[in-house]
């Protein structure tokens, strides 16, 4: 598959944008394999949100370049244990900021990441992050459960991402991916019919910013993806991998 994506971002460091709470800074992170060795791993698509805090502002750039490091470090590994280790180095890292009573990022960290990895996508989350998958005619939140796992886990540094979910993607599926403050500003009705109407990313940018252009200037980030066919690939079946924790299947969210 060819993996397509389109960015939407207000950061939030742009001096037109006052406010006296404390500031909201988006990211959206893109990797892809380096090597012939990490091609099998795919890509990587992080967006995240955090609201700055002292000597907390660097922490998005810190954990994305820090899953990226550890998700194409042993690419012999397989992507699920590539991400699963990943994951769990997050967790360790935050869990020592906490040690260190570094700890004004909790609740104010919003964090999503996936992996794009043959005909198949892992993804993990903290915060209220909000992700939605279009096939066909078919519109789900592929988020909702991560977001109840996460209010259970509230205060806990060390399993701030938790769960993985896991499942097959399809060619012409569209994947958005976006900060909480998105809910408030676009309608699930306007964003399935969206989706739905509209066919390539360019299109389905342009209806989303001008939803956007109607609401104040806030801070927030989206991210689309949609896989297509690419026309040079060769299908080839992976060994089935004994996985020491299973992952959630995506298909369940789908029902």
């Amino acid at each position: 598959m060819i993996i397509n994506y389109e960015e939407i971002i207000r950061k939030g460091n742009d001096r037109h944008y006052l406010s006296k709470k404390p500031q909201t800074v988006c990211e959206i992170f893109s990797f892809e394999p380096e090597n012939m060795e990490q091609m099998p791993l795919g890509n990587l698509y992080i967006v995240t949100e955090l609201r700055s805090v002292k000597d907390c502002g660097y922490l998005a750039n810190l954990l994305a370049s820090l899953i990226k490091r550890e998700y194409y470090l042993n690419p012999s590994n397989g992507a699920f244990k590539c991400f699963q280790q990943a994951v769990k180095k997050a967790n360790a890292h935050l869990s020592e900021m906490a040690k260190e009573e570094k700890t004004e990022w909790l609740s104010k960290l919003h964090f999503f990441c996936a992996a794009l990895t043959g005909q198949n996508i892992l993804f993990t989350q903290a915060g209220q992050m909000k992700a939605y998958l279009c096939r066909q005619d078919h519109f789900s939140c592929l988020s909702r459960r991560l977001n109840l796992e996460g209010e259970s886990r509230k205060g806990l540094p060390s399993k701030i991402f938790s769960a993985i979910i896991s499942g097959p993607i399809e060619q012409e599926d569209k994947i958005i991916i976006a900060t909480p403050e998105v809910e408030n500003i676009i309608s699930q009705t306007d964003l399935r019919q969206t989706l739905i109407e509209k066919q390539n990313l360019p299109e389905i940018s342009i209806k989303l910013k001008a939803f956007l252009q109607e609401k104040n200037q806030v801070p927030l980030a989206i991210l689309l993806i949609k896989p297509s066919k690419d026309p040079d690939e060769k299908i080839e079946i992976s060994p089935k991998i004994k996985m020491t924790t299973e992952p959630i299947d995506l298909r369940e969210l789908l029902k």
